[in-house]
């Protein structure tokens, strides 16, 4: 099949090339257009790959003006490919990169999957009402919707979508999450022997700006230094430089900067707990990436990542702003360490991104029989 996908993820996540790879070596041709403000720093761009365009062609702040941004975004798109050629379009998200390929199938009549992220739910739908119909017409006129959560799936189906279209809805959606880079699948750390450091070892990782709360993080680890001493060890690159100087005013904070997937196994290998409470969220993951280090997880209530598991599995969901909780998630991996680390090193084969492409495969195969 000829594919285009519409990703402007790509952009910040290089996560997708492990889909997109995975494609053309089963045979498929696909082409990969990624929107960029014209303000994006070029060092963060994480897209590569001959089959990708990095398109710049609005400003960071038409981000305010939904039609206003996408028209411009529309306008480029259709000065690059040849649409009548494809088989399928894949948008990445339901808003903005959906509202592409919606446009698309009303003038091509080219058959479309749009995925749904948690972004979508909580900026989109959430926040903008304006556009619920909108969001609801690309859902409706979709081939086949991808949830990457459960509770995205749950809360789109409780809230947004109305009781006489959930039936048919439902019948044309899959949840199909993202898998982890097979480096981490490679290097599982199966030896890890679950003894706790002293002080205790919790872990961070992520790009350093406000949204990835690492601020809040590191006052709950303050607090829980009260009751059992610990130390909050942060990896990533600095995209907020208040932020990373409020890091610095603490001193149970270990900031490492960013690392190679070499050196955080390394790092992982020497922690005891991995912790991130971010905002949203769409999966997260950073969360299967530290499990296959043999690291318990403290991830956020009802975000993405929090749907796989049931809480106390693979470690403890918190509420973004609980505090207490956050040391009685500590307490309780602290007290069934052994049997953490296990669920944590068995739960990562779930996130494989063979069995992702697989899911994809059949449903791209569902589609082209369907035509």
């Amino acid at each position: 099949m000829k594919i285009l996908h519409i990703n402007s993820y790509f952009q910040t996540s290089g996560l997708f090339k492990q889909l997109f790879d995975r494609q053309v070596k089963s045979g498929h041709e696909i082409d990969v257009y990624v929107p960029v403000s014209h303000q994006y720093p070029e060092d963060r761009l994480a897209t590569n790959g001959d089959y990708t365009l990095v398109s710049r062609n609005h400003n960071h702040l038409d981000r305010w003006l939904f039609h206003y941004k996408h028209r411009k975004i529309h306008k480029d798109l259709l000065q690059h490919y040849d649409f009548q050629s494809y088989d399928l379009f894949h948008a990445h998200s339901l808003f903005s990169n959906g509202w592409l390929a919606w446009k698309l199938h009303k003038a091509y009549g080219i058959p479309y999957v749009v995925a749904v992220r948690n972004a979508d739910v909580r900026t989109f739908f959430n926040r903008m009402p304006w556009l619920r119909s909108m969001g609801l017409n690309i859902l409706k006129d979709a081939q086949h919707v991808v949830f990457i959560s459960r509770n995205s799936y749950n809360e789109v189906f409780e809230n947004y979508i109305p009781r006489s279209l959930q039936e048919p809805m439902k019948s044309k959606t899959s949840i199909i999450a993202n898998g982890i880079d097979d480096f981490w699948h490679e290097n599982v750390y199966s030896d890890k022997q679950p003894i706790l450091h002293q002080p205790l070892k919790i872990v961070s990782t992520g790009k350093v700006f406000r949204e990835k709360r690492f601020v809040a993080l590191a006052e709950m680890v303050g607090k829980l230094n009260h009751i059992l001493p610990a130390e909050l060890h942060i990896i990533g690159p600095t995209w907020d430089k208040n932020t990373a100087e409020q890091l610095e005013s603490f001193s149970h904070v270990i900031y490492h900067g960013s690392k190679s997937k070499e050196e955080m196994r390394d790092l992982y290998r020497e922690m005891d707990i991995f912790a991130l409470l971010s905002f949203p969220e769409t999966f997260g993951l950073v969360y299967p990436e530290a499990m296959s280090q043999g690291l318990p997880v403290i991830y956020t209530k009802s975000e993405g990542f929090d749907s796989f598991f049931e809480s106390y599995h693979v470690g403890v969901s918190v509420e973004k702003t609980d505090e207490i909780g956050f040391t009685e998630a500590v307490e309780f991996i602290v007290n069934h360490y052994p049997k953490t680390v296990q669920n944590a090193l068995e739960g990562i084969k779930h996130f494989k991104w063979d069995e992702v492409s697989a899911k994809y495969e059949t449903l791209y195969q569902s589609i082209k029989e369907t035509r």
